[in-house]
């Protein structure tokens, strides 16, 4: 097949799929508050569209707003599982309630992030919603075995973000520490605590003058078993770069030795209200002067996490 048909038949597939998608979508938009009990820990329900018996596209992001946003996704073949080697095109067209649509306003590559922990991954880019409203993320996914597919789903651009706005102040959140518990067991459900991610508040690191990246999970808790191996990517940085940044976990629940394995009684840590966060892990990274410059929603690779750091480093 000619390729440049073969390109026109594929974004003709998006358009329809989008169009298809925000019509089923259409009424009035749900609205993720944040919650003050257990359930905060639980992702959103995130608008899926089927692509087809073959292609299925799964976002692990939910938080978007107007400006930079990352968005994290995975693709999956009905018959073969996870797709982990295609060339992935990623590109964004604005939305009407009546099914126009306006773009591509920006075509991307994605990158393949390779989780350490089993042989899955996902796929990041870097996009930006420039505007409020309903958007479509279109896929073109091409293997090495020639084929070439697409699939389509729409997403909810906010104007502001629930969790802390890219460039806004950090919350300065006076968390629990070392000093506040008789023991880490009190202060955190990890197997293999490191003492040093407990030593000072949020607000005590923002006033050290230094970066700081703080991250938010629950190990023994966790809804995708993602938070323990999230925690051990934080511990392997602070190893590399402990003497130039603060680092700091945040446990999600504020009474972990309390709950005995019963959700029923788990208070959720007040910081969870204070940044906005509708789901868990995140991770943060804070720049010497108290401003958030990266977010990352659900498990983030080291060297993704480390680029950010890297950044902000004085």
């Amino acid at each position: 097949m000619d390729v440049l048909k073969s390109s026109r038949m594929t974004k003709a597939v998006i358009a329809v799929t989008l169009i298809v998608a925000i019509t089923a979508c259409s009424g009035t938009p749900q609205q993720v508050e944040p919650t003050t009990g257990p359930a905060a820990t639980v992702a959103p329900p995130i608008p899926q569209v089927p692509s087809g018996p073959q292609l299925q596209l799964a976002f692990a992001t939910s938080d978007y707003s107007v400006g930079p946003n990352r968005l994290a996704f995975g693709l999956i073949d009905s018959a073969e599982g996870p797709i982990r080697d295609a060339t992935v095109e990623v590109q964004t067209f604005m939305l009407s309630p009546s099914g126009q649509q306006e773009g591509p306003v920006e075509t991307v590559i994605a990158v393949f992030r390779e989780w350490p922990v089993s042989p899955r991954g996902i796929y990041t880019v870097q996009l930006n919603l420039d505007r409020e409203g309903s958007w479509g993320i279109g896929i073109i996914a091409s293997q090495p075995n020639g084929n070439v597919r697409s699939t389509a789903s729409p997403v909810q651009v906010k104007g502001i973000s629930s969790t802390p706005q890219l460039g806004s102040p950090a919350p300065r959140s006076v968390t629990k520490t070392l000093a506040d518990v008789e023991g880490l067991d009190q202060i955190t459900t990890d197997v293999n605590p490191d003492p040093d991610l407990y030593q000072m508040t949020v607000a005590e690191a923002l006033d050290t003058g230094k970066p700081l990246a703080i991250t938010f999970s629950t190990p023994a808790f966790c809804q995708t078993a993602t938070c323990g191996p999230q925690l051990d990517v934080l511990k392997d940085l602070k190893a590399t770069y402990g003497d130039r940044a603060n680092f700091i976990h945040i446990e999600v629940y504020d009474n972990p030795h309390e709950i005995e394995g019963d959700l029923r009684n788990a208070v959720v840590a007040p910081a969870l209200a204070e940044w906005g966060l509708p789901s868990e892990p995140w991770t943060f990274i804070v720049d010497g002067k108290g401003l958030v410059q990266a977010k990352f929603e659900a498990f983030t690779t080291r060297d993704e996490l480390e680029e950010a750091l890297r950044a902000v480093l004085p």
